[in-house]
């Protein structure tokens, strides 16, 4: 799954199997290296793996479990530390609440979104938060 060691990481939170691969191929025509998650748990447990966290989030606001997309979306925020950009995908958006994420460039968009479109703002949040990452005081678990 791991393509260039440095390639921006995208994590993306998405309950539909399908819909998850078909983004993930997409993304990685341009470069991405992309890790798709089912639901928060599986999130927190990817984040635990990966210290440095991603450069772009993607989650869909309506997923199983405890919590929904953009509770997921703080608490990544939390046990980072910094802000990660975020781009909230749904096809409910009238009724998605906005994660509270101070200082994070936040997209919002209805399922399904266009191709290209997505793709362009990922590459722009991906080099963002690459740029917040490597500018941020290491503050793990702070925020």
């Amino acid at each position: 799954m791991s393509q260039q060691a440095n390639s921006p990481v995208v994590l993306h939170l998405e309950d539909d199997a399908q819909l998850g691969a078909a983004v993930a191929a997409l993304l990685r025509t341009h470069g991405l290296e992309v890790y798709t998650v089912p639901d928060g748990s599986s999130a927190l447990a990817w984040l635990a793996r990966h210290p440095n966290g991603p450069d772009v989030l993607i989650i869909d606001f309506v997923i199983p479990g405890e919590m929904d997309g953009a509770e997921v979306a703080q608490a990544i925020y939390r046990s980072l530390g910094r802000v990660v950009p975020t781009i909230l995908l749904s096809g409910a958006l009238r009724s998605a609440s906005l994660p509270w994420l101070p200082g994070a460039p936040l997209f919002c968009a209805h399922k399904p979104a266009d191709p290209q479109i997505l793709a362009k703002v990922v590459q722009t949040f991906a080099a963002l938060g690459r740029f917040i990452r490597t500018h941020t005081p290491a503050s793990r678990g702070g925020a």
